[in-house]
């Protein structure tokens, strides 16, 4: 190897015309997803591979390749490919730099690293905790433009993942992966990229026990109040605003895992109509408290006005009776007073109105209409959300 390297200058570029240099990755393990840092974490092991010309060895060697360490690979010149989607990458070391370099007779050059990228992933959060989402790795020469660097994907097995029902992510499922080729230009040139995409769905089964489920029971121990008495006004207060701060409550734990997006995600709206139920629950008994309150007020005004109306026409019939008992000769006197005392008895008073009718009226048609209309909810809710 030393004589092949003898006259070798990292620097020189290999040939006076476009190299072409093929890649290939091996996935070997997706760590996290991070919708707080916008990233993922990738293992994988990533090769490149092109011809050199002056590592031809054929002529000094019979070997079929030569395995070498990365002291080695230090010295060659590389198409110096890298991630440039990432925040963070390293090479493993355990206990060495896990660096594979192999060199075949036609001057055809293997490197081989075993790193861990920390990629960029920007998270679309619309649909969440019922969202899809998708990561780039992007590859790309960080020295030669398309002019004396060709990136291609190897022709056999660009992409592997072997483990890939084995990844272990606490809050997605890996889906599937794409990979393509394209150019990017820049002001100083054009650039060969590789792309890696990664499909990810997310396991709402958590937000399922931890979100729905106990805004569901919020909501629904709400309206048991339409089903206790007006009067009971403090018991339906506390239903209320009971169920009110544990549905608050519950949205701040969600949402606090969350970044600050400026658009409305899905579990922002499901909390927002769960809530808005609530307080609509709460108005409603606002409204009856105070029908019932006018009412009763009204009420007493009508008793009062009732006994002033008899107490009068006690009077009056006192008068009228004394005048009818006198005059009649043609009717006994007695049937005379018991006829008009019957038909002051029998005066449509006001005190015959029944307490409370309005307001019980209310509540039966509120602990009909609101569980129709929050079910009617839940089938565009769960239907749009679930195939969009």
């Amino acid at each position: 190897m030393s004589t092949l390297l003898q006259d070798y200058d990292k620097a020189t570029f290999p040939s006076n015309e476009t190299i072409d240099v093929q890649a290939e990755v091996t996935v070997q393990d997706i760590g996290s997803l991070s919708e707080i840092t916008s990233s993922f974490i990738v293992d994988l092991w990533f090769s490149q591979i092109w011809n050199d010309p002056r590592l031809i060895y054929s002529h000094l060697s019979c070997k079929s390749n030569l395995s070498l360490d990365e002291s080695v690979a230090q010295k060659l010149w590389t198409p110096n490919l890298c991630f440039i989607n990432s925040k963070d990458t390293y090479v493993h070391v355990s206990p060495e730099p896990n660096i594979l370099l192999i060199i075949y007779p036609n001057g055809t050059v293997w490197l081989n690293h075993r790193i861990r990228v920390h990629g960029r992933c920007p998270f679309s959060l619309e649909n969440f905790p019922l969202d899809r989402q998708k990561c780039h790795l992007v590859m790309e020469s960080c020295g030669y433009s398309t002019a004396e660097v060709r990136l291609h994907w190897l022709d056999w097995g660009p992409v592997t993942i072997p483990n890939a029902g084995q990844f272990q992510l606490p809050d997605f499922q890996f889906v599937n992966y794409e990979y393509n080729q394209r150019i990017k230009s820049y002001a100083s040139g054009s650039w060969d990229q590789l792309t890696i995409t990664f499909y990810f769905k997310r396991l709402y089964g958590y937000y399922i026990l931890q979100a729905f489920l106990p805004s569901y029971l919020s909501v629904f121990i709400s309206w048991i109040a339409f089903w206790i008495d007006s009067k009971a006004l403090p018991a339906r207060i506390i239903l209320g605003v009971n169920s009110l701060m544990a549905l608050t409550f519950q949205m701040g734990n969600v949402v606090k895992n969350l970044p600050r997006v400026s658009y409305v995600k899905a579990i922002d709206l499901w909390f927002f109509v769960c809530v808005s139920f609530i307080f609509l629950s709460l108005c409603e008994l606002a409204v009856v408290g105070f029908l019932d309150k006018f009412h009763e007020v009204k009420l007493r005004q009508r008793i009062k006005a009732e006994r002033k109306m008899r107490a009068m026409m006690a009077g009056c019939a006192a008068d009228t009776l004394l005048v009818a008992l006198s005059g009649s000769d043609n009717q006994p006197r007695t049937e005379l007073a018991e006829e008009f005392l019957k038909r002051i008895e029998t005066l449509p008073f006001l005190s015959k109105f029944e307490p409370g009718e309005l307001g019980n009226k209310i509540d039966f048609i509120c602990a009909r209409a609101f569980p129709l209309i929050f079910a009617t909810f839940n089938v565009f809710y769960w239907s749009y959300y679930l195939t969009r």
